[in-house]
């Protein structure tokens, strides 16, 4: 098949927005059903404990980790222009803003990919959090906190050629994808005893996502001479590009970013309408809203300064073996346990 022809045909603006939409809606559907969220797993550390939340998220890393490196292979795979593994990276920049990340995720009681799904199902608290996030996203992406994102990330830079953890680690990209299947493994077993269908289809949902994201972008990218960049699911960048898009009729259409929206939204809305539990859910003495606020703000910071969030960096960063996506998930889980500790 001429794939440079169809895709010329199609148009590369449209196919971004189709192929955003089709990525948005498996991920929404798939963490609307598992109740998808980092934050489960870091309570979960802090007693001690594994539960069906824990399993659920690393079931989500272990898939998103072995497809991707299944369906990544050969010329038309190839990711080494996606940002997440750019050569010079700061390492300082996921420490400051994975730990700032963290703390905010636990104050809000979810990561933003969480308080996003749970906008459809009439969470306003939610609805708030992600507006503080994609709002303090911005910011941090091209406005006031510019200067303060460039200096906590220029503290300490690394001159890798690529942050890639095959290139800094004695494992080649199989022995990666064997550690995949063995989080797959483990992780299902205890879902597939307990009968938590909807927790494993989630997950499994959730990672496959992540991996045909990859997997569609360098194949579009290699048939489009690179009109495309290699990326997958994030919420970072997509929330503040189109928020600005939004009160400006300058800035650019991120068609990409506004499909993977969109059908994240209307995946989460299906399963909040087939599970009937849709419920307006607003502020009280309980849930203040500067709470809220402060979280969404931490959150939004943090995952630019980090290049990336608890869906970004956790599960789209580590699929393709980026050395800073894990120290930025690590950060975000200790960021995570400072915050239990502050609150107890």
């Amino acid at each position: 098949m001429d794939y440079e022809q169809l895709i010329s045909d199609i148009g590369i603006q449209p196919l971004q927005l189709y192929l955003g939409l089709i990525l948005g809606l498996t991920f929404g559907v798939g963490a609307s059903l598992s109740h998808f969220c980092l934050r489960r797993l870091v309570v979960d550390v802090s007693e001690f404990k594994m539960g069906p939340s824990s399993h659920t998220w690393l079931l989500g890393l272990g898939v998103s980790l072995l497809a991707t490196q299944l369906l990544l292979q050969g010329d038309a795979s190839d990711i080494s222009e996606a940002q997440i593994i750019a050569a010079g990276s700061s390492l300082s920049g996921p420490i400051i803003g994975g730990l700032m990340f963290g703390f905010g995720m636990v104050l809000s009681r979810g990561c933003s990919s969480r308080q996003f799904v749970l906008i459809a199902s009439g969470n306003l608290r939610s609805l708030v959090t992600f507006l503080t996030f994609a709002l303090t996203a911005q910011l941090a992406y091209g406005g006031q906190l510019t200067s303060l994102r460039n200096q906590a990330q220029d503290l300490w830079r690394l001159d890798w050629p690529t942050s890639q953890l095959y290139e800094v680690l004695p494992l080649t990209q199989s022995h990666y994808a064997i550690v995949g299947l063995l989080i797959v493994g483990l992780c299902a077993l205890p879902l597939i005893k307990q009968r938590a269908w909807a927790h494993l289809s989630g997950a499994v949902f959730v990672g496959l996502a992540i991996a045909l994201g990859w997997h569609a972008t360098s194949f579009v990218a290699y048939h489009s001479f690179g009109a495309m960049v290699p990326q997958s699911i994030t919420l970072s960048a997509p929330a503040a590009q189109n928020l600005i898009t939004i009160f400006s009729l300058d800035a650019p259409f991120v068609r990409l970013g506004a499909g993977l929206l969109v059908g994240c939204f209307v995946g989460s809305a299906l399963i909040s309408l087939v599970r009937r539990n849709f419920k307006l859910q607003g502020f009280d003495t309980q849930h203040p809203m500067r709470r809220y606020i402060v979280a969404g703000t931490f959150m939004g910071l943090g995952s630019v300064v980090a290049s990336g969030c608890s869906v970004g960096a956790g599960l789209s960063g580590i699929s393709v073996l980026s050395a800073n996506a894990l120290v930025t998930l690590i950060c975000i889980v200790m960021g995570g346990l400072l915050a239990l500790r502050y609150k107890g």
